[in-house]
C-alpha cells in the first residue's frame, strides 16, 4: 500500500470522524430549535425571537462542533438564557393598555432575567474553575437565548437584559480575578 492510499485512507476517516460530530452537534441543539418555537409562538411579533434563535442554534452547533470549553459551556449558557427569555415571555402576558398609558414590564423583567443569568453563568463557572473560552462561550450563548424574549420591546428589552447579565457576572469576575485559591 503506497503513500497516496494511506493518505486517502486518512482524509475519509477524518472526513466520516468530522461528519459524525456535526450530526451529533446538529442534534444537541434540537432542544433550542423547539424553545424558539415556543418563543415565537408566545411573542406578539415572532421576527425577533426567530432571528436571535437562529443565531443561538447556529452559535450551540458550533460550540457542540467544535468540543473542549465551548462544548462544555453550552448547556450552563442556554439554561442561565432560559431565565430572562421566561421572565420576558410571561411579562408579555402582563401587558396592560389603560385610558392614558400602557404598562410595560418587558424591560424590567429582561434586566431582572439578565442579572439571574449572570449570577448563573458565573456560578457555575467558578464552580467548574472553567477557562476563559468557558466564560465567554457561556455568556454569548446565555444572552442570545434570553434576547428570543427580551426583542418584545425591541432593543430596549435586549440592551437592558445585557446590562443585567453584566452586572449580574462581575461578582464572579472580581472573585476569579481577585479571589483566593483553597486549594
Amino acid at each position: 500500500m503506497g503513500s497516496t492510499d494511506i493518505q486517502l485512507i486518512q482524509r475519509r476517516v477524518r472526513r466520516t470522524y468530522e461528519l459524525a460530530r456535526l450530526r451529533r452537534a446538529l442534534v444537541g441543539i434540537l432542544p433550542v430549535i423547539l424553545v424558539t418555537g415556543v418563543a415565537a409562538f408566545a411573542a406578539s411579533r415572532p421576527t425577533a425571537p426567530l432571528a436571535f434563535g437562529l443565531a443561538t442554534a447556529l452559535a450551540g452547533a458550533m460550540m457542540l462542533w467544535h468540543g473542549r470549553d465551548p462544548q462544555k459551556a453550552f448547556l450552563p449558557g442556554v439554561i442561565a438564557g432560559l431565565v430572562p427569555l421566561g421572565l420576558a415571555l410571561g411579562a408579555g402576558a402582563l401587558h396592560t393598555c389603560g385610558a392614558a398609558s400602557c404598562s410595560y414590564v418587558c424591560v424590567p423583567a429582561c434586566v431582572l432575567g439578565g442579572v439571574v443569568a449572570g449570577f448563573a453563568v458565573a456560578g457555575v463557572s467558578l464552580q467548574r474553575r472553567a477557562s476563559g473560552w468557558f466564560w465567554v462561550s457561556a455568556s454569548g450563548l446565555a444572552l442570545l437565548t434570553g434576547a428570543m424574549g427580551c426583542a418584545c420591546m425591541g432593543s430596549a428589552g435586549v440592551i437592558g437584559m445585557g446590562l443585567g447579565f453584566g452586572a449580574g457576572i462581575v461578582p464572579g469576575l472580581l472573585r476569579r480575578v481577585f479571589g483566593k485559591e483553597t486549594r
